[in-house]
Parts: structure tokens; C-alpha cells; sequence
């Protein structure tokens, strides 16, 4: 199965998007993407962490790297583009490769399929399926062994009327429900546009596992170029406070 830093990352970067108050102040003038990205961890139950990443891009805007500070980072994501419809990503942990990842792109440039093999010689396979109107609908996980092929998990996705996730239930039991501000809108992903993203910026994630329930409430700060500067969060179940804040 996958890596698990990886399954984290993955999962966040389908909703890593700044959002919009939904005014018509804006200067096109001020650069878009973040430079900087950090998460701040608090909890009295699971622990306190904190790492800043710096943001890389390519003349295309695609992100090229996110690597922690300071250097050399102990955790380094590399992206590369071998061709239009093509995407290799390494991920270095202490400067030693941990997973190689290989993912080509449909013809709306979507993540059609990805090959990964990680360090310890666990191999999968995904495969994205989407609707008539490219909203992902299925993401399916293989595990090869020498006794073949399987699958691992499905996780199938629904949606309101805007392009909105609002559930997504897998085959493991876990269910997530989401609502949404009505007056902020996605309007930037840093680097990433291999999957469709929702349309408004997420209020309330709800997380239901096995009939475990977290609740996951956002909250948005903007700076004076309506860029999104702080997206925090707040999960009761687990006193967890994520602070995930940009520079520009």
C-alpha cells in the first residue's frame, strides 16, 4: 500500500488551493503562487511539529519541488515533466529516494493513471475515473505481489451542483463529508492541476471511520491582494489546531 507521508500529501494537495473572498479587489500584478508554505501542528494528544517548505516552479508555473527548510531538506518532493501528458514525481527523505512515482495525464490533462514503487519494493498502481463533465468519480488502488494484482481501495466521490465535493466513501470504511463557503472561491493551486478542483473553499470537513467521527472546521485570512495567507483548522475530537500559512 502507500507510502503513508505520501498518502498525506496526496490527499492534501486534491484540496491544496488558495481561496477568494468573492469581491473584485485583485492586482494581477502580484504574484499568484506561494513561495513558501508552512504547516503548524498542535495537539495535546498527537504532538506539536512545525515545518516550513519552500515552493519551486517551472517557466510554466508547474511545481517543480517543495522541499523543507533549512537545507539540505530532510523532506523533498521533486516533480519533473517529461512530456505533455506525462509526470514523474521522487520523493527524498534525508537526501535517500523513498518513493518514485510515474503519472500520465488524460487528454483534459487529469490524472489518468500512476505507477509508484517506493524503497521497500511496495508497488501500486491508481487509476482516476471521471464523469462526462471531468469531475473525478472513482480513484482506484492496486497492489502488486507475486501473487498478482489486487485491489487495495476505491474511494468514490460525489458532488453538488457547482463542481463541490461534498462526500467520499472508500472501501476501508472511511466517509467524508464536506460543506463549503458560499462567498469564497478556489481560485489558485500551487503547481498542482493533475486532478478537477471544487469550486468554493472548504468550511467543515467531517470524517467518519469506522464509525469514528472527527470534525475538521477551516478558517481563512487573506492579505491585502485577497491571497490567502492562513488556512487553519481545527478537529475537537483530537484537540488538533493545523495552521497551514504562505508567503508570496
Amino acid at each position: 500500500m502507500k507510502n503513508s507521508l505520501l498518502c498525506l500529501i496526496l490527499s492534501v494537495s486534491f484540496f491544496l488551493c488558495s481561496c477568494k473572498k468573492d469581491n473584485s479587489s485583485s492586482n494581477s500584478n502580484n504574484p499568484t503562487q506561494p513561495n513558501t508554505y508552512t504547516e503548524d501542528i498542535r495537539s495535546s494528544i498527537i504532538g506539536n511539529s512545525l515545518t516550513t517548505y519552500d515552493l519551486s516552479y517551472d517557466i510554466s508555473g508547474r511545481l517543480t519541488a517543495i522541499a523543507a527548510i533549512p537545507s539540505p531538506p530532510s523532506i523533498n518532493f521533486v516533480y519533473t515533466y517529461p512530456s505533455a501528458n506525462t509526470v514523474t514525481m521522487n520523493l527524498y527523505e534525508g537526501g535517500i529516494l523513498n518513493i518514485h512515482e510515474m503519472m500520465w495525464l488524460n487528454s483534459f490533462s487529469y490524472l489518468d493513471t500512476t505507477f509508484q514503487y517506493d524503497n521497500t519494493g511496495d508497488t501500486t498502481t491508481e487509476k482516476y475515473v471521471y464523469s462526462g463533465n471531468n469531475l473525478l468519480v472513482q480513484a482506484i488502488i492496486y497492489n502488486y505481489s507475486t501473487s498478482g494484482t489486487s485491489i487495495y481501495n476505491t474511494t468514490t466521490y460525489t458532488y453538488d451542483n457547482l463542481g463541490n465535493v461534498i462526500s467520499s466513501t472508500d472501501l476501508l470504511g472511511n466517509m467524508i463529508s464536506y460543506s463549503y463557503y458560499t462567498n469564497l472561491t478556489n481560485t489558485l493551486r500551487i503547481g498542482q492541476t493533475f486532478l478537477p478542483q471544487p469550486a468554493n473553499c472548504i468550511k467543515t470537513e467531517i470524517l467518519n471511520s469506522n464509525g469514528s467521527i472527527e470534525t475538521v472546521n477551516h478558517y481563512y485570512t487573506f492579505d491585502s491582494n485577497n491571497r490567502l495567507i492562513e488556512d487553519s483548522t481545527y478537529t475537537p475530537e483530537v484537540d488538533l489546531i493545523a495552521i497551514k500559512s504562505y508567503t508570496y
